[in-house]
């Protein structure tokens, strides 16, 4: 009998969908959690693409995941824009922001670049701290009310976090697809030796530009949804330390642009300890053994770790 076989698109929104029906029957605070658990993998996705995959190291996530949020709302509030224009929009800002990164990038590489993204995300938090009344200031804004485009009914924190899962089951496709892709391995090629892939033909500095334009939009993008999951939207969230956490999640998951170990990592270092929040100062102790862990026993990853396990699982099932 012969199988039935659905373009790669279709899958990944077929599999978008199931992930997001499945997520809508569990209670609020889980679907609140897992609503948030999207968004880090969402990030995580990106992050993975131009660190892992470019090998671009930056600093600026936490900024993009910023313009995303503050731009949604201030065109909402100060422009009156309509929520989907407004996230399109937010989303178009954080791709021309993260080009100009990238062209920073042709001329800057490692720690230097480093340091380029972190003064970029200082100033724009600087900026919005002291903003006054346009951003809200050290206070931050509040999300409006709003109402699900199309239908008119309110719009819940449920509705948002379940869009959030379907979002972030898309992200994973494209992040997979992209790296397989014959722009994933210019990525590659452009990471592990620069000269050697020039000579093979690729525009590595076109290559770099592109990276950041993607991981920018697609942070971006996340960063849309998270005043509209938490209500509030605050400076003191977006500080270097989200930016560190993001590297984090990126080296535990692996540095070769497997998107396996960017949603595990994510899952381990971030779900499993707000999960178990009632245990207080133990959570702690996971979090460094899952670290002190990845580092002794999976030193390139924990996706690169488990991918030749579910290769071999996926096999298994193709032949049966």
């Amino acid at each position: 009998m012969r199988r039935l076989s659905l373009h790669p698109v279709a899958r990944a929104v077929l599999l978008a969908l199931v992930l997001a029906l499945a997520a809508s029957r569990l209670p609020s605070f889980q679907l609140f959690l897992v609503g948030q658990l999207s968004l880090v993998i969402t990030v995580t996705v990106a992050m993975t693409i131009l660190m892992g995959g470019a090998g671009l190291l930056s600093l600026s996530s936490a900024a993009f995941f910023a313009i995303g949020a503050y731009g949604l709302l201030l065109m909402m509030a100060k422009l009156g824009v309509p929520l989907l224009l407004g996230a399109v929009l937010a989303v178009a800002l954080c791709a021309l922001l993260g080009a100009v990164l990238g062209l920073v990038s042709l001329r800057l590489s490692g720690f230097h670049l480093a340091i380029i993204t972190l003064g970029f995300l200082q100033v724009l938090l600087a900026w919005l701290k002291r903003g006054g009344d346009f951003t809200g200031g050290g206070y931050g804004l509040v999300t409006p009310k709003l109402s699900v485009p199309f239908t008119g009914s309110a719009l819940r924190v449920a509705d948002v976090a379940i869009f959030a899962v379907f979002l972030m089951a898309l992200a994973v496709a494209a992040g997979v697809a992209l790296m397989q892709s014959r722009i994933g391995r210019a990525w590659l090629a452009g990471r592990d030796n620069e000269n050697s892939a020039r000579m093979l033909g690729i525009d590595v500095n076109r290559m770099r530009v592109l990276a950041f334009t993607f991981a920018s939009a697609l942070t971006g993008l996340a960063g849309t949804l998270h005043p509209l999951l938490l209500g509030v939207t605050n400076p003191n969230a977006y500080t270097v330390d989200l930016s560190i956490f993001h590297i984090t999640l990126v080296v535990v998951g692996g540095m070769t642009g497997s998107m396996v170990g960017a949603v595990v990592a994510p899952i381990l270092l971030y779900f499993v300890p707000e999960a178990f929040r009632q245990l207080g100062e133990w959570r702690d102790f996971f979090y460094a053994g899952v670290l002190i862990a990845t580092l002794v026993f999976m030193r390139r990853g924990i996706g690169p770790a488990l991918s030749p396990w579910l290769s071999r699982l996926a096999r298994r099932k193709e032949a049966a």
